[in-house]
Formats: structure tokens, sequence, C-alpha cells
């Protein structure tokens, strides 16, 4: 019973903290916005045909109703903006739920705007993705998910990851001025 309570204590305070976090990025600086990678060559699968200097990628689920359909509402106006400054740019949504339908990945992204891809990936894609990007999944009884933002650049036939954007609202003005860094 004790242990219970101190588990139940910990996890509570976890969660807290997790919480609040996003909240106290705007006293702690410009550098909690981002994360800068370095040197990171990446090739998913889902950019091999892809053209684009500059590629946005968000990892979520169809239908998630608490994380992706507010971040994906907060990237619509800001992919706009970064169409305004190069169409040298795309944007995927990549579904990290292997147990739903393949075919709902792309009409998901597109309802946020026309130009979003979805990508549907299976389990053994899921768990690449987890590996190469560290994303933090868990698939209890409703999936749990990071909402951070990818910012990877072309590098001669791939791709190198050069910003994870970690806190909402996304740090535009950071974003649009990375976006005039490697794209233009």
């Amino acid at each position: 019973m004790k242990q219970t309570a101190i588990g139940s204590a910990i996890l509570l305070a976890m969660f807290g903290i997790l919480l609040l976090f996003p909240l106290t990025a705007g006293f702690l600086g410009s550098g909690v916005h981002t994360i800068d990678v370095g040197a990171n060559t990446t090739n998913p699968w889902f950019l091999k045909n892809e053209k684009a200097k500059v590629v946005l990628v968000y990892f979520g689920y169809v239908g998630c109703t608490s994380v992706c359909i507010p971040a994906l509402n907060e990237l619509a106006p800001l992919y706009r903006a970064m169409r305004r400054e190069t169409s040298d740019v795309s944007f995927y949504f990549v579904n990290l739920n292997p147990t739903q339908d393949p075919s709902w990945a792309e009409p998901f992204a597109r309802s946020f705007h026309p130009e979003f891809h979805g990508i549907y990936a299976d389990h053994l894609q899921v768990t690449r993705l987890e590996k190469e990007f560290n994303l933090a999944v868990t698939a209890d009884e409703e999936m749990s998910h990071s909402s951070n933002l990818y910012m990877m650049v072309r590098s001669g036939s791939g791709y190198e990851l050069k910003r994870i954007y970690t806190t909402h609202p996304y740090p535009a003005s950071a974003v649009l001025a990375d976006l005039k860094r490697f794209a233009l």
C-alpha cells in the first residue's frame, strides 16, 4: 500500500512537470524552444522521392484530439507563411499508430492544409522511427506521444535533421529564420 502511494505520487509529480514545462518556456529563454541537432543524416523511407530543400515532419496519429489536432491547426498558418518565403519546403504528418487503416493518414493531414502529406507507418517502420528520431511513444489504452516538430534539410541524396522545435506555441519567428537560413 505504501509503495503504491509513493509510486502514484511520483507519477503525479512527473505528469505535473510535463504539463507545466511548455508554459515555462517563455520564462527560460529561446533555447528551450529548439534543439540544434547538428550533423544527423537520415533517410526515412517516406522522403525517398522528396525534392524540397527543407522538410518539416510531425509524428502523431490520426484522430489524436489532445495533441495532434491542436498542433496541426497551429502548424497550418506557419506552413502558409513558410510557403510565402519559398516553395522549397514540404510538410509530412507521420501516423505512428500501425493499428489504424493506412488510408486515413493522407486525408487527415490534408484536412489541415491541402499540401500536407500523410504517411502511414507499419509496426516495423514505427520501431525504426522511434530509434532514428528518439521518439517518446507509448501505446497504452490511448497512445501518448510528444508534439515536437522536426526540420530536416536536404544534404546530398538524403536529409539532415537540423532542428527540433519542442514547445508550444511553436516559435514561428525561429522556424521562419531557420527556413531562411537553410533554404534560401
